[in-house]
């Protein structure tokens, strides 16, 4: 997985934080879960990474907005629900990819990638 979200997201800016609307401003969209209409208010940064997120998966929005209801608590806001999602969906691929965990391991020791890299292997052969 990590390999296709690298490609897939190659197009996204790793420096700042692309403004585009006004700060706190929430946009209004349709969304269709199962055979109903719901409007639904998000962040434009939320709407994006919903956009990406179903690619990856290969699904549509309407798709992966009636899975995250179908999941969520049943006292739970659904626009809660599919914030937290969002936000896991990313962590979860933060903690598998290959090259965040060489930034984490490179952080952790201060040493370069590949060094660290050769320690972790090195322990892991000594451990297995």
């Amino acid at each position: 997985m990590s390999d296709t979200f690298s490609v897939q997201t190659a197009d996204v800016p790793r420096a700042g934080i692309k403004k585009t609307s006004p700060q706190g401003a929430l946009i209004s969209k349709n969304v269709r879960i199962h055979d109903r209409r719901t409007s639904i208010r998000l962040e434009p940064e939320m709407w994006d990474a919903l956009k990406e997120i179903s690619a990856i998966e290969g699904c549509s929005i309407h798709d992966l907005c009636g899975a995250v209801h179908d999941l969520k608590d049943p006292g739970a806001s659904f626009t809660a629900a599919l914030r937290v999602f969002l936000m896991e969906y990313y962590r979860t691929v933060a903690k598998t990819n290959q090259q965040v965990g060489r930034v984490q391991r490179h952080l952790r020791t201060g040493m370069p990638a590949s060094v660290a890299d050769s320690v972790t292997d090195a322990l892991h052969k000594i451990t297995a």
